[in-house]
């Protein structure tokens, strides 16, 4: 770990003793919004607010991601509205990640996939937030056309030793870190961009409306 890693979090971390991490992590990028029926459909993270409350209160800077199953624009929208509503009253240091990964999305054409996540990460910068990109390295290889999302910031997830070559601002390098204060296992990302700097110079720290 340096302070320059950042870790992600979600309700599969559970009750996180953030006291434990003050000091020892450059940031949190929390989870806000996924899809589950046993949840009723799309919803906040269980465990965010309890999340943000506590790195605003210990200083540590907040980003947040949200799990798309967006097929259609329509559900793109559903989303990105439950993404508003957890977002509305929170100042945030890190960027807002649109997490693109899963499966069902495989059978979209890897354009359609991109015009989407482009029209999702573009309502997020409308919103005055930062857009970033969350993928690994095989989904973008095969999934996405990464040349068409080369305006934001790409956070790449890849476990194997050597940093990806494909230019990105953060990597998520372990998905089985351990610290003190998580039971179980936690992401790990390394930021190779001072964010907190440019998201406050750039005044994106704030939903606009």
């Amino acid at each position: 770990m340096t302070m320059k890693d950042i870790i992600d979090v979600s309700r599969y971390q559970g009750t996180i003793d953030w006291d434990k991490l003050a000091g020892k992590i450059g940031g949190a990028m929390l989870k806000t919004v996924s899809t589950n029926k046993s949840f009723g459909g799309i919803y906040i993270d269980p465990q965010f607010e309890r999340n943000y409350a506590a790195c605003k209160r210990l200083g540590i800077p907040v980003g947040v991601y949200y799990y798309t199953y967006a097929q259609d624009a329509a559900t793109v929208q559903a989303e990105l509205g439950k993404l508003h509503e957890a977002l509305t009253g929170k100042s945030l240091e890190l960027p807002v990640a649109v997490d693109v990964e899963d499966n069902k999305l495989k059978p979209l054409s890897a354009d359609a996939l991109t015009d989407l996540v482009i029209a999702a990460a573009d309502a997020i910068e409308s919103w005055g937030l930062y857009a970033m990109v969350y993928t690994y390295t095989y989904y973008a290889n095969t999934e996405l056309n990464m040349d068409r999302l080369s305006a934001y910031d790409l956070w790449i997830a890849d476990y194997r030793a050597n940093r990806p070559t494909r230019k990105h601002g953060m990597w998520q390098y372990t998905s089985t870190g351990r610290l003190d204060g998580i039971a179980g296992n936690v992401d790990i990302s390394h930021a190779y961009k001072d964010y907190p700097a440019i998201i406050a110079r750039a005044g994106l720290t704030q939903l606009r409306g």
